[in-house]
């Protein structure tokens, strides 16, 4: 009997797959090559179909990659992978009391879930600025910081267990602190998540504008310094301002609890005087904080990101300065991360 091929193996492991799943297999097409190296995409309704997969595809030796929204830039192309999509997947049980947590499966949308829970006066503590695209088993993979995290920190901060499947089809409940060691590219993969939530009932949006960036990151330095209590804190260069309509100031904007209004609304105003710069209208930052996901949303493209980094509070005006022509959000996190993108404002760009 001949020695059976790489070839034979991985067509004898989608048969197996096929014998589960049926047309719930999708094989890339004959004769061309997939971009992200994938032979097949599969589509699991349960934890459990996840598991058996796993052993499946661990039995012939493939690599198994879990598929988010693909709103992260970093793609994994390893050569022969079996991808999981989660679009039958995406399964909420959110609390009948005032537990604060909600559970969700991994191909659910953030938004979803945070708009669900506004209905009950509750929202997440901490979610992505990619929130309408990206799935809770995506962002979770990835980790980060997004809205909320000038309170919360990190996504794994606010995770309180995670159930995960192991390359090997065994079946584990992880903490968020185990999050990065477990979850990933050849690692374990999220079937479902149990994330804290927040009172979230009176949220109030603030906005600042600032001339130049020096007077915007003195700002966000002093903010740290007097300990504002502040929910969210992000910042827009003026690039990025003109493109999602709110001029073309450096702008400081984000959103706190309504109990502590009288305290912040203080803090912001004598900021704002002392550092040169001025407090928006409410209507103004309605409309910023509306706009706080741009550029990412259901009926675009993903936008392509020419960078995307993680720097201090300090590094803000010479990271600015760095990116002048570009399109540029970051996001501050109340461990004094500041993730930066910035993205090609060029006309021609389909997400504009």
């Amino acid at each position: 009997e001949r020695c059976k091929t790489m070839e034979d193996v991985r067509e004898e492991a989608l048969g197996a797959i096929e014998v589960v799943f049926g047309d719930r297999l999708k094989r890339r097409q004959p004769g061309r090559p997939a971009p992200d190296g994938a032979l097949a995409s599969v589509f699991p309704t349960s934890a459990d179909e996840v598991a058996l997969l796993a052993r499946i595809t661990d039995r012939y030796s493939m690599p198994l990659a879990a598929l988010g929204a693909e709103t992260a830039p970093e793609k994994p192309t390893k050569e022969g992978r079996i991808l999981v999509r989660f679009d039958l997947m995406r399964g909420l049980w959110l609390s009948g009391s005032d537990e604060p947590w909600a559970e969700a499966e991994p191909g659910a949308l953030w938004l979803e879930l945070d708009n669900d829970l506004r209905v009950r006066g509750r929202g997440l503590t901490v979610y992505p600025t990619s929130a309408p695209r990206a799935t809770i088993g995506g962002w979770l993979a990835q980790d980060g910081v997004g809205v909320g995290s000038f309170e919360y920190g990190r996504l794994s901060e606010n995770v309180v267990s995670a159930d995960v499947v192991m390359p090997n089809s065994t079946r584990r409940t992880v903490g968020g602190d185990e999050l990065h060691s477990v979850v990933g590219s050849e690692k374990g993969i999220v079937v479902r998540a149990t994330l804290q939530t927040r009172r979230a009932e009176n949220d109030i949006p603030f906005t600042l504008a600032f001339g130049d960036s020096g007077r915007l990151a003195a700002s966000v330095a002093e903010i740290f310094r007097e300990g504002v209590p502040l929910w969210h804190l992000a910042f827009l260069s003026p690039e990025m301002a003109r493109l999602r309509g709110l001029g073309q100031d450096h702008l400081l904007f984000g959103a706190y609890p309504g109990e502590r209004e009288a305290a912040v609304e203080k803090a912001l105003r004598d900021m704002a005087a002392s550092a040169g710069g001025r407090v928006l209208s409410a209507a103004d930052a309605y409309r910023a904080w509306g706009e706080r996901f741009f550029p990412i949303a259901p009926s675009h493209p993903t936008p392509v990101l020419t960078a995307r980094a993680f720097i201090r509070v300090g590094e803000i005006p010479a990271a600015l300065e760095r990116h002048a022509n570009e399109a540029v959000q970051g996001t501050v996190s109340r461990s004094g991360e500041v993730l930066l993108l910035a993205f090609d404002p060029g006309e021609g760009n389909p997400v504009w």
